[in-house]
């Protein structure tokens, strides 16, 4: 009985030991999650580079559009998307953005309206 509970009492140190090594490996990589959203925060609410030059170019005027409610408007579209957006969310927002550009692009040129529509800020 005596061994059992030593020998259980060693599998027990071997398993802290192991949690106790992960727990420092987690705190490294929690460092650096928190030094990338510290580099983040300083960007957040700039414009994308590629929009930037774009209001540099000296235009006239741009219109920019942002649709608040992606996720609700491919559900609309298709009953996968749902369950689709609690995994690859950005990849609803990207086929959403995606789909309204064509859609404006059509429109605008039925319309006779000469227009360079484009996406901007999808990675």
């Amino acid at each position: 009985m005596h061994w059992i509970n030593l020998s259980l009492l060693l599998i027990l140190a071997a398993g802290l030991i192991m949690l106790w090594r992960r727990l420092g490996r987690y705190r490294a990589l929690l460092a650096t999650l928190q030094e990338d959203h510290r580099a983040l925060a300083g960007t957040w609410g700039r414009l994308p580079p590629d929009a930037a030059e774009l209001l540099a170019q000296q235009r006239t005027a741009v219109i920019s559009i942002e649709i608040l409610n992606p996720i609700e408007l491919a559900a609309q579209e298709s009953e996968f998307a749902g369950p689709i957006s609690t995994i690859a969310p950005n990849l609803i927002r990207r086929i959403v953005y995606q789909k309204t550009a064509a859609i404006l692009r059509t429109e605008l040129s039925e319309k006779g309206v000469q227009a360079d529509v484009k996406v901007h800020g999808l990675a």
